[in-house]
């Protein structure tokens, strides 16, 4: 029986060779379009779960409220880790991570500029699981100045030989032992480097500076402890070492402090929450986390579950559309079998069978159109995603699901309504035309998300667009940085002054970080010494000629000057900083920065325009000056060049670069590249979004034009007919077309309002947003309704050029 349901699946495939690879390619297209989706979805879940104690470990964050000033801060204080062990008997154990910069590695004739290293507790093996492949990690950072390097840098200083035992030459005076090599960080790790080096090598950590935030701190919990329990008891054990600090530094007790509505309280964050809910579900500030931590979005992982699960449901819904009305040429079939014995239980099986035939074959090609997609897929999203067919025991039964389910739904018309004839009444008058509600339906739902998803599409590339044109404040034209000034070390005056020789360089200023996470902040009291409302302020280390260099304008006072020493205890404020510390006269006026080392005092010599120094996800944040040498660990030079200069400049740069360091190459960028490095995640989810949204239009078009080609041919008598009559061609084709019009103006008015909330929420990401106009909707509908003009017009135009005689001679 079942070989014989697949010799008529077989005959009916090459009777309706249009329809029927119109409806295998849409389904396929669906499936392969959505397994792609659903495996990034499935690697952004993914992250961290390699940890054998995921479950069971914690990062600290610091959660404050300063003057209604809300920050949560990923860094935490250097006692805290150690402190908590001590006194909360369910903590099992901590490690923290800090960083000290850069430094030159050298082993033998091999120096390399290493940046990517990171000093960590002896205990960090205890908390995360990476294997060793030498050395043993219960005790590979116990001892000062040992480090532990991943397979890759071994490969690349020592080649296939056993590195432990032997040592580096750190910046040219101090020796770092090779302790152990550990395998690479995986690549669903939230935070990966190259170099581990002991803690106990900085002897500074053991300092009980509760002020200080200088370090990420995670604990793990023994099993069956409750983390919210955990968080409660912390709370008190902090305060009592915090409180005596915040006392000397403000001048007045903790407890007055929170009398005054302020918050400072330690919180615990799940592991396996930071990558994907760091940003949005915790708010902790970026500028906190270390560069080489990975923070995605999960508004992106719905965004895409989204798209993944519309797609799929246009693909099943042409389906089941097309299999539905294909179903019912086959009426007289029915009629035929019944009469010649065939039971209704039998035709039942045959329709299910078939259309179970047609999902699994879809489901196949879909598989092989999965392999074609993925390297452009990784290339866009910048993953290394592979489809886990044999390697994954939920893939196969998930797919042999998805054909039955799909099948049975597709097949279900045909196998209880057409069994159901009599064979009498069918062989004297074929099936009875009605019109189907549930098909008028169907439209509508994959017109509806199809138009959303046009509408989502069209907003997201004008945010882009706003973001890329928008003034900033400043100008960054023509503006080159070098990201790795902080190698030349005493010779960057020097160089900046041999850069000046140019007459093609206009200006060189030297700076922290800008356009990116890690700019770094503090406390600061204006007018006084003491008092009860510190104003939280991002603070930028620069030289006098940042404010040339960058094109940004004075509102009042000035600039600082090399000419006057006492500008290296004065500051320049911006206009956010001008409005939190409630003033109109900041000139002259001074302010203080609560440091762990006691406060500092700073005279305001200047207020500077607001520039967007960060993202436009936020507003401008108060921002403080300081005419230093740059204090962290990211040391930039930036350089403004001559209009029509570029060439010339980049190519003396490079020259002079070489001149001063020789073991390291100079890495430039230009500002604006940077800053839309800041819109990257939003640039790779426009482009996924846009691509895949044009192929959920597409498998829609397929449907409608599937559906054009059954209903044309259901009125091929009557369009003869008409023409018999006088109907001209465009009479025909508004005949043939209103019906689909129809559906796209009511899938419009249905997407309109749902793409308008979910964009309107997904804009409130950005501080700074485009409006979602009127013509936004009028364009969306314009192309709606012109695709399914086009769809529906081919074979419209083809039934109303025939020759009437043939369609009223058929029978």
């Amino acid at each position: 029986m079942l070989l014989n349901y697949f010799r008529i699946t077989y005959r009916n495939l090459l009777t309706n060779k249009g329809v029927s690879a119109i409806n295998i390619i849409g389904l396929s297209l669906g499936i392969a379009c959505s397994i792609v989706l659903f495996l990034f979805i499935l690697d952004e879940l993914n992250f961290d779960t390699y940890n054998k104690k995921a479950s069971q470990t914690y990062r600290l964050y610091v959660h404050s409220s300063i003057n209604n000033e809300e920050s949560n801060n990923s860094k935490t204080a250097p006692p805290a880790g150690p402190a908590l062990v001590q006194m909360l008997p369910e903590v099992l154990t901590q490690t923290r991570i800090g960083y000290f910069g850069g430094h030159d590695l050298r082993y033998k004739d091999k120096i390399f500029k290493e940046n990517r290293i990171y000093t960590v507790d002896s205990t960090y093996f205890d908390v995360f699981t990476l294997p060793f492949i030498h050395g043993n990690p219960s005790i590979a950072l116990k001892n000062p100045n040992s480090i532990v390097l991943t397979e890759t840098m071994a490969s690349k200083y020592f080649g296939l030989e056993n590195p432990t035992g032997k040592s580096f030459l750190v910046d040219g005076t101090n020796s770092y032992q090779i302790t152990g090599v550990m395998k690479d960080f995986p690549d669903k790790s939230h935070f990966r480097c190259d170099f581990l080096l002991s803690m106990s090598t900085y002897p500074k950590v053991n300092q009980q500076d509760w002020l200080q935030g200088d370090y990420s701190t995670y604990i793990v919990l023994k099993d069956g402890a409750d983390p919210t329990r955990v968080e409660r008891k912390m709370q008190q054990a902090v305060l009592d070492r915090l409180g005596p600090e915040i006392e000397k530094a403000l001048g007045f007790s903790m407890k007055q402090f929170l009398a005054n509505g302020n918050v400072f309280e330690y919180r615990m964050q799940p592991l396996l929450s930071i990558y994907l809910h760091a940003k949005r579900q915790y708010n902790i500030d970026p500028n906190t986390e270390w560069g080489d931590i990975r923070i995605g979005d999960s508004v992106y992982v719905y965004i895409f579950s989204a798209v993944a699960l519309f797609i799929l449901l246009i693909a099943v819904i042409n389906f089941v559309n097309l299999s539905t009305a294909r179903s019912e040429k086959r009426a007289k079939e029915v009629g035929i079998r019944k009469a010649i014995g065939s039971s209704r239980l039998k035709l039942m099986g045959q329709f299910t069978t078939e259309s179970i035939l047609l999902t699994g074959l879809s489901v196949i090609i879909a598989l092989v159109l999965v392999q074609l997609m993925l390297p452009g897929f990784n290339q866009i999203a910048g993953r290394q995603l592979t489809l886990p067919l044999f390697t994954n025991v939920y893939t196969i039964p998930a797919l042999l699901a998805f054909t039955l389910i799909v099948g049975l739904l597709a097949g279900s018309y045909p196998a209880f309504f057409l069994s159901s004839f009599r064979p009498v009444d069918v062989l004297k008058s074929g099936v009875q035309k009605r019109k189907s509600s549930l098909r008028s339906l169907l439209v509508i739902t994959q017109f509806s998300i199809s138009i959303t998803l046009i509408l989502g599409m069209i907003i997201i590339r004008n945010q882009l667009g706003y973001l890329q044109h928008k003034d900033l404040g400043f100008n960054k034209e023509h503006l080159l940085s070098i990201n790795n000034a902080k190698v030349l070390g005493d010779k960057l005056k020097a160089f900046k002054a041999e850069l000046l020789k140019n007459p093609a360089i206009l200006s060189v200023s030297n700076s922290s970080l800008l356009f990116a996470n890690g700019i770094p902040g503090s406390a600061y009291l204006f007018g006084r010494r003491s008092g009860n409302d510190p104003v939280l302020c991002q603070f930028l280390d620069v030289d006098a000629d940042f404010a040339k260099t960058f094109a940004v304008p004075l509102k009042a006072g000035r600039f600082f000057s090399n000419d006057r020493l006492a500008d290296s205890t004065a500051v320049v404020i911006n206009e956010a900083a001008l409005r939190a510390f409630k003033t109109n006269n900041p000139l002259d006026q001074v302010v203080t920065e609560i440091e762990v080392n006691g406060p500092k005092t700073y005279k305001i010599i200047g207020v500077i325009k607001d520039f967007n120094y960060e993202s436009l996800h936020r507003q401008v944040r108060p921002l403080v000056f300081h005419l230093s040498p740059v204090r962290q660990a990211a040391s930039i030079l930036n350089i403004r060049i001559q209009p029509n200069a570029t060439k010339n400049a980049i190519a003396y740069i490079e020259e002079t670069w070489q001149r001063f360091e020789k073991t390291e190459q100079c890495r430039y960028s230009f500002s604006d590249e940077r800053v839309a490095r800041l819109y990257k995640a939003e640039q790779n989810t426009s482009v996924i979004a846009t691509v895949f949204s044009a192929l959920a239009i597409f498998i829609a078009c397929l449907g409608l034009f599937g559906l054009a080609v059954f209903i044309t041919e259901q009125r091929t008598k009557e369009i003869g007919i008409r023409k018999v009559l006088g109907a001209s061609i465009s009479e025909i084709l508004f005949l043939l077309s209103r019906q689909f019009i129809a559906w796209v103006a009511i899938a419009i008015l249905i997407a309109s309002p749902i793409a308008w909330y979910a964009m309107s929420r997904w804009l409130d990401n950005f501080a700074y947003r485009v409006d979602i106009s009127w013509w936004v909707f009028v364009l969306a509908a314009f192309l709606a309704i012109g695709i399914a003009i086009l769809t529906v017009s081919f074979q419209g135009l083809k039934a109303a050029l025939m020759n009437p005689v043939k369609s009223l001679r058929a029978e």
